[in-house]
This record gives C-alpha cells, structure tokens and sequence, in this order.
C-alpha cells in the first residue's frame, strides 16, 4: 500500500509523476490554487476540458507546477450537484488512469467548496485514491503490479488534523475491502473450505481473534445438517468457521455476522448453465467480508464484541449429491423440502442463523449473494436489506450512505410466506415463481431466526463486471468499510 501524505499547502511544490486536479465546471474553477487555476482556465477556454463529470484531460509538464510530470485536470461537474462519493469516484477514476500509465508518486490538490465540510471532503478524495490502488494478479503468468509509491494530499490551507487522525481507521478499511477482492477473485479451484478456513485460521492467529472450526462428525452432532447437505456432493468437505473479537475495554453491545460461503457453486443436480458458472466463484463474497471485517475489527479496537460465522461449503453435483425433492431437518428443527439444490446459499445460512440466535447477541446481520433476484432489482451498485429492527435497518443504511457503498431496504411482506408452504415439510427453499425471488428468499430466512434484532443483506453488489471509477472488474470488496462504519459508531 502506497504511503500517504497529507500536506496543508496549495501542490505548486509538488515533486513526483502527476498532480491530479479536481475541477468543478463553471466559476468554481478559480478556486484553485492561482498558478494551477490558469493552466485549467487556458484549457477550459480552449474548449479542450469542460469539466463534466469524471472528464479527464492529462497535460504534460505543466506550468505552474516545476517538478510534477504531468497534471490530470479531473472533472467534477456542478459544484451544487457534487455529493462525497461523487467526488470518491471522480478522484478514484483519475487514480485508475494514473496508475495505468504507471506513475507511482500522486499528488491531490484537495477541492475546494463552500458547500461541503472541507474535512469530509479529504477524507472522500483520499478513499477515491486509495480504492482505486488495486489489481489482482495472482494468476499471471508474469505478474507485474501496479500500485502507487506515494500518494500526497495538498489541501490549499485547510485544517488537515481530522484526516490525519482518521487516516489508520481509512487505510484498515480500504485493506479491508482489498482482501474481500483478493478472496472473491481467486479462482474456486485454489480457494475451497479447506484452503478458507486455513486462511482465517492465519488471520485470527495474526490478530489474536479466537478461532474454531468445526466439521466432520462434529458437523452432525451440533446438527448442522443444511451444511452438511450442500456440501456432500463435493470431494471437499464442508466446514463451519467461528471467528471472535472482543475489544479491551468492556463491551458495549454483542453483534453477529453471519456469511455464506459457497466457495463454488455448480447449482448442485440442478446444474447451472456454463455461463451461469462463470462468476460463481464469488459466491462466498458473505464468508469473505466476515473475514475482512473481523480482521479489521481487531486492528481498529472497535468497542463492541464481533463474532463472525461462516459457512464453508462447495456445491457440486455427484453420486452423493442431495436431490431435488429431499427433505432436510434444520439446526432448529424445521423440515425443508429441498426443490432446487440450486437455492442452496439458504440452506446453510439457516443453520448459521439458528446457531447465532442461540448466543442471544445485541444483532445478527447476514450477508449473502443469496438471488440474482436482488441484482434484477437493484443492479451491481446496490444491495438490498432486510429487517424488522428499523432502528437497525437505518443505521446500517446510514452506514452505507457514508461510505458510498449503498444498501437499499426491501420489504418483508408477510404475505409471501404462503409461497413458502410444503405439503410434506415445514417450509420448501423455493417458491416455484419468478416473481419477488429475493423478499421470499429473506421471508425463508427469518424462519430459522429467533431474535428481535436481525438484518439480511443480499449482496447484489459485490460483483463488477467492468471497470467503473475506483472499482475494478471482478470483486468489488464492499461490505467491510460500511460494516466498521456502524460498528465504531
């Protein structure tokens, strides 16, 4: 990770590869330092820049600014219509194109606004940078990283003392988000349940977390039969993994976070097509922000306890497959008539979520890549929530607005749980429908929770298939950094 600077004076001093300039359209442009307000009113002028949203114009060796390379004149529209994560994009895709063409020593001229708190705007500006410092290369064949040497904040004046106290908690959530990618976009074939727990197990060790594995017989005995039902058609067996954190100091609440972790998922005997394969080494995206976040939670002291529950398992069809048509008895007790081995994500967070009632937390919240139904609502920039606690459901909202990482609640509607109805078992893992696949798949999860305070997160987002601002194709490693935001708050 890059080393970074925070420097209270205008960039004109700066000495390294590009100085990235943030322009507002319009007036607002003289708002920058004078010597480089010129360069970018010369360019505005000639018509070769206008300032749009995410706009990008590189200028070489510019006046001005003695010892920089280059400057790269960024865009970001309206001063009244910019918001900190439109400014976390813009600077995120300015630091995507530097660090393309290979310059490893960045400087940020801070924009200035009347509009907005100049404190949270270099804290936005520094997690635009700092996201986009990313590239997974552990599957080329000659890898050749790419990351920033230095990246320098100039802040034209302005009080940098709340960035450089925050600066620790950015950079942990940013490392955060880093290993969510690193875990979602390795390929199934290297990370499976055995390779994932041994990968928690190296992280709890390093941050002292406690650590359990269970699996084997002990699978059966604590009656994790929906785990062990996903799992049994691969030669990998499957694994239940409990981190936990506890700060220090006394306590002040306990929460829970629960995730899936279907390392790869086939859709079991109910065979996904090739290209609905494609992606699904993803599928354990919960499981990895579990890790991440706890991780994080020890390096930051947060002031709650965290336990983290993941639920490791392959599904792959066999001779020893489950079948569509079996039925399954839960953690909890419940009967399941399984029709779609395919809607197997369910099954196992239903053990995860009876074995987290039972520690009666303060809050459980799952995270999951539970439907496709959920991204057909809300695309891949968006992940749904559901809950009954709305305190809960706000904050965690509140979370997600804060950090650009963004949650939309969805409804539990009571009505649903119709759809839901077996003739031979409780409840069947499919409705048989099209319509409303991720309310019916939140209604099936509430059935195996007993606890007031429960949050479900159907991450829709967790997935980029092409390169936008500071996200890169693949894993889009969100979740941690709005997690850490409602956990230390």
């Amino acid at each position: 990770m890059a080393n970074i600077e925070i420097n209270s004076q205008d960039g004109k001093s700066f000495s390294g590869d590009v100085l990235i300039v943030p322009v507002f359209s319009g007036r607002e442009r003289h708002r920058l330092p004078l010597a480089i307000s010129k360069v970018a009113r010369q360019v505005m002028e000639e018509n070769d820049f206008k300032a749009d949203y995410l706009e990008l114009v590189p200028l070489h060796h510019p006046n001005g600014v003695k010892d920089c390379r280059w400057m790269l004149l960024v865009g970001l529209g309206e001063e009244e219509a910019v918001t900190f994560n439109k400014l976390r994009k813009a600077l995120g895709a300015a630091a995507r194109y530097s660090l393309k063409k290979g310059w490893k020593a960045v400087g940020i001229v801070s924009p200035a606004t009347a509009s907005m708190d100049h404190d949270e705007v270099q804290i936005a500006v520094l997690e635009g940078a700092m996201l986009s410092d990313y590239d997974f290369t552990l599957c080329k064949g000659k890898p050749e990283p790419r990351s920033f040497d230095r990246i320098e904040l100039f802040t034209n004046g302005d009080d940098t003392r709340k960035a450089r106290r925050q600066l620790a908690q950015i950079q942990v959530g940013v490392d955060a988000c880093h290993r969510v990618r690193d875990l979602v976009n390795t390929p199934a074939g290297e990370l499976h349940p055995e390779s994932f727990a041994a990968k928690a197990q190296k992280l709890a060790g390093k941050h002292k977390l406690g650590f359990e594995v269970i699996e084997g017989e002990a699978l059966a005995k604590g009656g994790f039969r929906g785990v062990m039902a996903v799992g049994q058609g691969s030669a990998r067996g499957p694994k239940v993994v409990k981190l936990e954190y506890a700060p220090k100091e006394k306590a002040k609440k306990h929460v829970v976070l629960v995730g899936k972790g279907v390392c790869f998922d086939s859709g079991g005997l109910s065979l996904k097509d090739a290209s609905g394969m494609e992606t699904m080494k993803d599928d354990m995206a919960g499981a990895a922000i579990v890790m991440a976040t706890l991780a994080a939670c020890a390096e930051l002291q947060v002031p709650v306890q965290v336990t983290g529950l993941m639920g490791l398992v392959e599904n792959m069809p066999s001779g020893t497959s489950y079948k569509p048509g079996d039925v399954l008895k839960s953690r909890n007790g419940k009967t399941i008539e399984v029709l779609n081995t395919d809607a197997e994500g369910r099954l196992v967070l239903a053990d995860l979520l009876d074995y987290a009632s039972e520690m009666k937390p303060d809050h459980i919240v799952d995270l999951a890549t539970l439907t496709g139904a959920c991204m057909i609502a809300l695309g891949d920039g968006v992940s749904g929530i559901f809950g009954e606690d709305q305190k809960l459901v706000d904050r965690l909202l509140s979370a997600g607005n804060s950090t650009g990482e963004y949650l939309w609640q969805l409804p539990l509607v009571a009505d649903y749980r119709e759809s839901l109805k077996s003739h031979i078992a409780d409840i069947k893992n499919i409705t048989g429908k099209r319509w409303g696949g991720a309310i019916t798949a939140a209604m099936f999860l509430r059935e195996f929770v007993d606890h007031a305070s429960w949050v479900h997160v159907d991450l829709s987002s967790c997935w980029a298939d092409a390169e936008k601002d500071y996200r890169t194709p693949g894993g889009t490693g969100e979740g941690p950094r709005w997690l850490l935001e409602w956990l230390n708050s």
